[in-house]
């Protein structure tokens, strides 16, 4: 029935200029662009309701007469053979080989004959194909991993290039069929354009499940721009390419649920069906590419990272996109005030939780085109754009939790009942003393579970039990928050240049992460089985997350393939090399070895966890030999062993601390290496950007930019090595990592303010030019960003003394 509508004659008129114009402005609800997740199941309900009428049809078929039980067992017979993918396969070596000698060399039919038939046969393939992938079309690459058709047809390279070299051709038709320079296009040559990039999608999503980075790497990039090697597919192409196609389906005409569930046979449904699969088939396939720009960006990039942004969303638009009384963080999700009504024609479908998360995000953004792209390809937006949404969707929820009105009135509506606690506002009061760090934090803070997103003031008592004079307007949290995750991340001993073990802690409490070979933190492997360390790994997952909630940015670098199990994603193969490559080196090379080298090794399924703990891998590993037959499935059960099995139970107790803090979806706007710069800001520059402080600064007390002192100070503070300019950083902000998006983002701006250069021995100012009394040293309030500089009177003076007072450590004390 479908090819039968094809075939007709019949032309679209496609949207003129001013209808372009409208379609542009038009205003969507939410109904009409559900999420991703929403319309991959329509699509997997239509799918199944498509399977369900076929059975029917065949079984009211299979009741009747003799002929038609014989008709429906040829079919059944057929769509076998189909389906294990043999047919297809053999269909496409006739079809994308120069000449099919089999046939000729019987003289059946002339050469001419031949290649008439196989050019009809070349038009008419794309739509077999694309019927017999329908059901594989979907957003999850592994979905259908075990399916024989994909195995068939997903390592056929002569099929996969012919559709290729179509899809890519196709593009230029796909966008200018929504512009007005294309006013008529003939329909069966659009839907077809639209099957062979679905299928090119579905078939390469699942070839790429069994591609290595290396691989991919050989095969599917080259570090000469415009290489067009015969036969070579490009990964930078195929980005280029479905970021034009995804753009238009997305952004300039996105897709709608009705255009997946609408039941109507006339071509234009079946076009605007189509375009919905290719959505759903091209995110899958363009978000597998993107998770392998991530793995491999610190080594080889191959695409720039401008080439996933959409045009639009890398420019300036919305400055207010989020829906503040929508954010739905961690209670129960909002209503939506768009709610489908029973009688919608978009059918109800069901998401699981990870997709519900998604979409409680995308009802905080005003924009439900905005909502659907960051929930399904995030990366269609710049970083910094993500991050200013992300701190958008936290000032939401501070708004809540951090109201000292709410706090106000509720104590007052519970007058009667002081021993009630108000859920929302306030702040809380903890004390610390210094060489109590952990434990004292540990006990104050960690029974506050998803309070900890109030408000926390601290009083710090020093070594000698005296309590610290100052008084926390944030600059004091922001310093406790940064030693305190140094002195609980960072492992006790660690090794120095010369391979020796030091002390980098005072010790009181037992190492929670552990130092990868690329010098990266992962959980202590020792500590499993532990669970009395559990509540540990929760607490250090609210610090950190309150780390970020409070957007302080500190020292610890994790591992790669941790941050992914943050992200809710689960490492493959390739993540080892990111934390381990000498090993991730050897355990590949298995895969290489003759028979007898692997059987020398004597190899069995298990494999050490920890020090002196071995697991298997497999019911009764220990006694099954390792060999060439079965060394691929060894190499990937073992990479699963080491990245999402061990340490899991601390993993997911640090998971469940952070999450009380940062909403899961939250975090999955970013990837882990961008995950990464979230926590600690870019490693890329050493130090701090001291021009760009530069420019931000703000001086008073009768300082100017023009004047010598201000001239020393910047000259001495560039002269400085990465190390001493943190230190300097955090003296004046108490924290040593510049904001993550330039000082420019900093609140309130960094200020120099200039005071008296001597005093007496009680601190009293002593009056300018006088010769004696005691020479200043700097001082700072880290909660206004702002350096107290003595008048100094030479740039040697000014170097020596700063110098003596960032090196300090001092605690808050009185100046």
């Amino acid at each position: 029935e479908d090819e039968s509508l094809r075939s007709q004659s019949v032309s679209i008129q496609l949207p003129s200029q001013r209808d372009k114009r409208a379609n542009s402005t038009r205003r969507y609800s939410r109904q009409d662009l559900q999420t991703l997740p929403k319309l991959d199941a329509l699509y997997q309900t239509k799918s199944f309701r498509d399977k369900k009428s076929t059975s029917d049809r065949l079984r009211a078929l299979s009741g009747g007469a003799y002929s038609n039980k014989i008709e429906v067992q040829c079919m059944m017979s057929l769509a076998e053979r189909i389906g294990k993918g043999q047919w297809m396969l053999s269909l496409s070596n006739s079809l994308f080989t120069p000449t099919p000698p089999q046939i000729a060399s019987f003289g059946l039919v002339s050469s001419s004959q031949l290649l008439l038939l196989q050019t009809r046969a070349r038009e008419c393939h794309p739509s077999a194909l694309s019927s017999v992938l329908t059901s594989c079309s979907g957003s999850k690459a592994g979905r259908n991993a075990a399916s024989p058709l994909l195995a068939k047809l997903a390592f056929h390279n002569p099929s996969l290039f012919g559709l290729w070299e179509c899809s890519h051709q196709n593009v230029s038709l796909l966008i200018k069929s929504q512009s007005s320079l294309a006013k008529v296009t003939n329909s069966s040559q659009l839907v077809a354009a639209y099957e062979i990039f679905s299928s090119f999608c579905d078939l390469f999503s699942h070839h790429l499940l069994a591609v290595d980075d290396d691989e991919f790497l050989d095969r599917y990039f080259s570090p000469t721009d415009g290489d067009n090697t015969p036969g070579k597919i490009l990964a930078s192409d195929i980005v280029l390419s479905l970021k034009k196609i995804l753009n238009d389906l997305y952004w300039v005409n996105p897709v709608l649920a009705a255009d997946i569930s609408d039941i109507c046979t006339d071509i234009e449904s079946i076009l605007r069906f189509q375009r919905a699969r290719l959505l759903i088939s091209g995110t899958k396939l363009w978000n597998s590419l993107h998770e392998r720009w991530c793995r491999l960006y610190r080594n080889v990039q191959f695409c720039e990272e401008n080439s996933w942004w959409f045009p639009f969303l890398a420019g300036q638009h919305d400055k207010n996109p989020i829906i503040h009384s929508q954010v739905t963080t961690f209670g129960g999700q909002n209503d939506d005030d768009e709610m489908m009504d029973d009688n919608s024609s978009v059918e109800s479908v069901d998401v699981d939780a990870g997709d519900a998360g998604g979409d409680a995000l995308a009802s905080s953004f005003r924009d439900p085109k905005m909502a659907r792209v960051l929930t399904a390809i995030p990366q269609a937006m710049p970083f910094s754009r993500r991050v200013n949404l992300f701190q958008s969707l936290i000032d939401s929820d501070k708004l809540l939790m951090q109201d000292e009105e709410a706090t106000f009135r509720h104590m007052m509506m519970n007058l009667d009942n002081p021993d009630q606690e108000g859920e929302m506002g306030g702040r809380v009061r903890i004390t610390v003393h210094r060489d109590a760090l952990y434990s004292d934090s540990m006990d104050a803070l960690n029974p506050l579970g998803k309070k900890l997103r109030k408000k926390v003031q601290v009083t710090f008592v020093n070594q000698h039990g005296a309590t610290e004079a100052g008084i926390d307007g944030g600059g004091v949290f922001k310093e406790f928050l940064d030693d305190l995750i140094k002195d609980a991340f960072i492992p006790q001993t660690t090794r120095n240049d010369s391979g020796e073990e030091e002390e980098s802690s005072d010790g009181n409490h037992p190492d929670f992460f552990s130092v990868t070979p690329l010098q990266t933190l992962q959980v202590n492997l020792e500590s499993d089985g532990d669970y009395s360390v559990l509540s540990h790994y929760e607490f250090l997952g609210r610090v950190l997350g309150k780390a970020i909630y409070e957007s302080i940015l500190v020292d610890p670098q994790l591992a790669l393939p941790f941050l992914n199990k943050l992200l809710g994603k689960q490492n493959s193969l390739d993540d080892l090399k990111n934390m381990d490559p000498e090993f991730y080196k050897h355990i590949k090379s298995l895969r290489h070895m003759s028979a007898q080298d692997i059987k020398s090794l004597g190899l069995t399924f298990e494999t050490t966890a920890g020090k002196n703990k071995t697991v298997e891998l497999i019911p009764g590993g220990s006694n099954v030999l390792v060999t060439k037959e079965n060394v691929i499935q060894y190499i990937h059960l073992v990479s699963h062993q080491r990245m999402n099995i061990a340490g899991s139970r601390q993993t997911h107790a640090f998971l469940h601390g952070f999450r009380d803090i940062i909403p899961a979806p939250w975090v999955r706007l970013f990837s882990a290496y961008e995950f990464q710069k979230l926590i600690s800001g870019d490693d890329a520059i050493q130090g701090i950007d001291v021009q760009g402080m530069m420019n931000v600064t703000r001086y008073s007390g009768g300082l100017h930019p023009s004047q010598p002192i201000v001239q020393w100070l910047w000259e001495v503070v560039n002269d400085m090595n990465p190390d001493q300019q943190r230190k300097f950083l955090k003296f004046m902000t108490s924290c040593s990592r510049q904001p993550l998006l330039g000082f420019k983002s900093l609140a309130p701006a960094p200020c120099v303010q200039q005071t008296r250069l001597r005093e007496d021995n009680r601190g009293t100012d002593i009056a300018e030019g006088s010769p004696i009394g005691n020479i200043r040293l700097p001082t700072s309030s880290t909660c206004m960003n702002l350096l107290k500089l003595p008048k100094y009177t030479s740039k040697e003076m000014l170097r020596d003394k700063l110098l003596y007072a960032i090196e300090a450590a001092a605690g808050f004390e009185l100046s």
